[in-house]
């Protein structure tokens, strides 16, 4: 009996002891997930969905849309179902004072008013609302790719000042430890006071340029969420290799200046205006229509006939001179759409240009200011090294180190203005969807 007791209580003890574990190891944090990054062309997607000036530029293509249903209805004709009732006083005959005429008459009827000719109206409104859409979209696909521009903007401007900041850390590192070692050095009589305050200032000019990254870094974070509608947090950034802008020349990218969003846009405005010089013509030509009756109920003397038939021939003659301002306005607006074609085309031209250099550029410039970086390092570790062996004052190490600083500031600003100068070259190509 006493060994079962001894045997129950241990076996107590070894499955509370078990339990004990096991909760523990329920209640045991789960790791934390990084959260997910966002890449250039995530961003863009995102923006694409927040964007109102984009979703305004579709509802234009739709409201274009609605045009050619408008367009086509004027040569397209009516027919309409209509029910009349004439209500009228009992007029009596003075000589016989029987009735005269059915004083509550109903008439029921189909009306079909087909117009059979209206001096080309309806052609060139039909025809100018479809090059009107296609100028609404084109104009919505250049939208996308402006938006395109300012969302690689927000983006690659966050990068440059997360990178900013952490170079500015790691040369406060280096600056800590070059105080320290004065400090040190100051105690054994081996360096000046005046040494230590100077790196001691270079320290918080550096702490302010710091907490400005910082800032800076707040405000087009802020940015990035107001272009995507979406908030960061701790999201992060990815850059991602993307495909360099294709190697052809300068005269070869100029081509695609014809065929930019943009330039298209202006270009069907034009075709738009020559199809409204067509419409205002149409008011110098006759009109003819044809109407067509077909009764279903007709009473009182005309309750025999089932239908009637109208040709309707309209010359206009004279109306005020209201027919040739409408041409005359026309042709203006003409004229206008055709030089706006011209001076988009040459905007282009000149976009292409300008962003096409100012992208080489910038590639030169990185190129020579990373082995400018790399000069860098090696002169702070070299001057470092020589201290040690007092070759060199604290003021050289101290000058190498912010030439280096200097340096590494001046390549990242100078890598992301090139990010940005590369899609600025892309949007100008047209190259972005």
């Amino acid at each position: 009996m006493k060994n079962r007791k001894i045997l129950t209580f241990c076996f107590v003890l070894i499955f509370s002891a078990s339990f004990q574990v096991h909760a523990k190891e329920k209640a045991s944090p789960a790791p934390a997930l990084e959260a997910p990054t966002l890449s250039l062309e995530e961003c863009y997607r995102l923006a694409l969905i927040q964007s109102e000036t984009v979703a305004i530029q579709k509802e234009a293509i739709s409201r274009a849309t609605a045009q050619i249903f408008n367009a086509a209805s004027q040569g397209l004709g009516n027919v309409d179902f209509i029910v009349n009732r004439t209500l009228q006083d009992n007029q009596k005959s003075n000589l016989t004072g029987d009735s005269i005429g059915d004083p509550n008459v109903h008439e029921s009827k189909f009306t079909i008013s087909q117009p059979l000719f209206q001096g080309f109206k309806a052609i060139g409104a039909l025809a100018g609302a479809g090059s009107y859409r296609r100028e609404q979209t084109e104009a919505w696909i250049r939208a996308k790719e402006l938006l395109y521009m300012d969302v690689a903007r927000a983006f690659y401007n966050v990068l440059r000042y997360e990178k900013e900041i952490e170079i500015n850390q790691g040369i406060r590192e280096l600056l800590g430890k070059r105080i320290q070692e004065l400090e040190e050095r100051e105690k054994i009589g081996r360096s000046r006071t005046s040494e230590v305050l100077t790196a001691q200032t270079n320290l918080k000019i550096l702490e302010a340029d710091l907490a400005g990254a910082r800032g800076a870094l707040a405000t087009v974070r802020y940015l990035l969420e107001f272009l995507t509608g979406t908030e960061l947090g701790a999201r992060g950034l990815k850059e991602e290799t993307t495909e360099e802008v294709s190697s052809q020349t300068l005269t070869e990218h100029l081509k695609m200046a014809a065929v930019r969003s943009d330039v298209k846009s202006a270009e069907q405005a034009v075709k738009t205006a020559w199809r409204g010089i067509l419409v205002a013509q149409s008011g110098f030509w006759p009109t003819i229509t044809f109407d067509h009756n077909q009764y279903m109920r007709r009473e009182g003397t005309l309750s025999n006939l089932d239908w009637d038939t109208l040709f309707k021939i309209d010359v206009p003659l004279f109306s005020g001179g209201e027919t040739v301002g409408q041409v005359k306005d026309s042709i203006g607006i003409l004229k206008q759409k055709k030089l706006t074609f011209t001076l988009a085309k040459r905007q282009a031209e000149l976009e292409i240009k300008q962003s096409y250099q100012i992208w080489l550029s910038a590639k030169e410039t990185n190129g020579l200011l990373k082995e400018a970086v790399r000069n860098a390092e090696n002169n702070y570790a070299v001057q470092s090294e020589e201290y040690t062996r007092s070759l060199v004052s604290n003021l050289d190490v101290l000058a190498a180190l912010e030439s280096l600083h200097n340096t590494r500031q001046r390549q990242n600003l100078t890598y992301y203005v090139m990010k940005q100068d590369e899609a600025a070259f892309r949007v100008a190509i047209g190259e972005v969807s």
